[in-house]
């Protein structure tokens, strides 16, 4: 193992010059992993899709189950009103 002796005052220097590039690639690697988790993440069903899951469900309980097919029809006005998105 080589080692080299700086003259001082010549590392703080050389740290000062290369801090701000190892700063930038250490934040250009995070944004590529960022954008790598963005694109693997399976996207979740939209608001009107869950609703008219819900609603389907509904219909399919109503002769069998009113009172769930009820509480369907409320889950689905609910998450319609309040904008929710099971992520």
């Amino acid at each position: 193992m080589n080692s080299y002796i700086l003259p001082q005052g010549q590392a703080a220097h050389l740290a000062d010059r290369l801090a701000p590039r190892l700063a930038d690639g250490l934040a250009r690697g995070m944004l590529l992993l960022q954008s790598f988790g963005h694109a693997m993440r399976m996207p979740s069903p939209g608001v009107p899709e869950a609703t008219a899951q819900l609603l389907r469900l509904a219909e399919s309980y109503e002769a069998t189950q009113p009172s769930y097919a009820s509480d369907l029809r409320a889950a689905a006005s609910m998450a319609d009103r309040n904008g929710f998105s099971a992520d």
